[in-house]
């Protein structure tokens, strides 16, 4: 077996890309990226290699003229962990059942991390940061994929920890079906939403008409509220832009909410989406007339919504006011106003209160992902 590796080459390119749509091909659970999408990401003027002092390497192992695994090695220099350590990522993994295959792309990879930034200290999977896909899945291979969810072989797992990855974080999802049970759910927040509109506060839903400023002050308010969450790198306007355009079709006017407080100052937001797997499953990572008439129609059939993303601004969060009960009482609601009775509690941090926000009516997590390290 052979490792190849390179920065930037079109054809090899197309093999790292093809061979993930290769290893694929027989399982319909799976939703294919969008191949043009995953080009631009490997393209030179891609906004991570525009960066001064970010890095990267992409690493092919052959068998023969056969590609048996992918792995991508990456240098964010903005990636610190919590006590400022400097981390490197390693990203875009794929393998052959064999982890003689995946041991030789990870050494390969650490070891260039190693020699070439002197990484002592590495993450995965991650793609570049946490805006670009991080994560494997480990536990729900049983459940229907939701549009957005980390997606994988369910041996790698095994491998990165074979390799001598640890965990370093895990996340979970609920997945709440039926009218009655999601209604109990609000209960938790109601006197606190009441309490925080007699106040002044405002819930305010977005305006298809000023999608452009909405998203202006999304990126200003999600960067406050999340710049204290594992793996946070700041992201251009542009770029966070950019990753919400090619999400615009899941947008639901009402269930895209800010949070302004009794000083009409920007304090939370909440965002749920439309539940895109089907349609974006049934494009098989096309983009042209036929592929979109297909989302068209699947869209059209979406029954279910994932509750994505809630913040709150620090200086509401020293306010100990309660906005989060509120917040997740209200999208609830809303929710179930617009006829949905299956919700997707979506990616939350293990141990993070948004468990404590659903109240003792949801059902278990049925899905796990875990975020693995490696110290040199």
């Amino acid at each position: 077996m052979a490792i190849r590796h390179f920065t930037f080459d079109s054809g090899k390119v197309d093999a790292f890309l093809r061979f993930g749509d290769d290893l694929y091909h027989d399982d319909t659970s799976r939703i294919p990226p969008i191949k043009k999408e995953m080009y631009t990401q490997f393209l030179p003027d891609f906004t991570f290699y525009q960066k001064p002092g970010n890095c990267h390497r992409h690493f092919l192992a052959l068998a023969g003229k056969k590609v048996v695994g992918r792995v991508s090695a990456m240098f964010n220099q903005d990636l610190k962990d919590k006590d400022g350590t400097p981390v490197g990522t390693i990203g875009f993994f794929e393998c052959i059942n064999n982890f003689d295959v995946a041991r030789d792309l990870l050494d390969c990879s650490a070891t260039w991390l190693k020699e070439e930034n002197g990484t002592c200290r590495i993450w995965g999977p991650m793609n570049f940061d946490i805006w670009h896909g991080y994560r494997f899945m480990t536990k729900g291979f049983d459940q229907k994929p939701f549009y957005g969810e980390p997606y994988n072989k369910a041996y790698y797992p095994d491998f990165f920890e074979k390799y001598g990855f640890i965990a370093k974080y895990i996340w979970d999802s609920v997945e709440v079906t039926g009218r009655k049970i999601i209604q109990k759910m609000t209960a938790f927040g109601e006197r606190r939403y009441t309490y925080l509109l007699n106040k002044g506060y405002r819930f305010k839903q977005l305006k298809v008409s000023q999608l452009m400023d909405d998203l202006n002050h999304l990126h200003a308010v999600l960067t406050n509220s999340f710049k204290g969450f594992t793996g946070f790198t700041p992201i251009s306007l542009k770029e966070f832009r950019r990753l919400f355009e090619k999400n615009r079709h899941a947008f639901h006017p009402e269930l895209f909410t800010f949070i302004y407080d009794e000083k009409n100052v920007i304090s939370g937001f909440a965002l749920a989406f439309l539940e895109l797997s089907d349609a974006v499953r049934s494009m098989n990572g096309k983009d042209n007339l036929l592929s979109t008439m297909k989302f068209i129609y699947n869209r059209q059939h979406v029954d279910r919504i994932n509750f994505y993303l809630l913040g709150i601004t620090p200086e509401e969060e020293k306010k100990k006011s309660g906005l989060g009960r509120a917040i997740s009482s209200f999208m609830i609601r809303q929710i179930l106003k617009q006829g949905y009775e299956r919700v997707i509690f979506t990616l939350m941090a293990k141990g993070n209160r948004a468990h404590k926000l659903l109240g003792e009516h949801a059902q278990k997590p049925n899905r796990e992902y875990t975020l693995f390290e490696l110290k040199l």
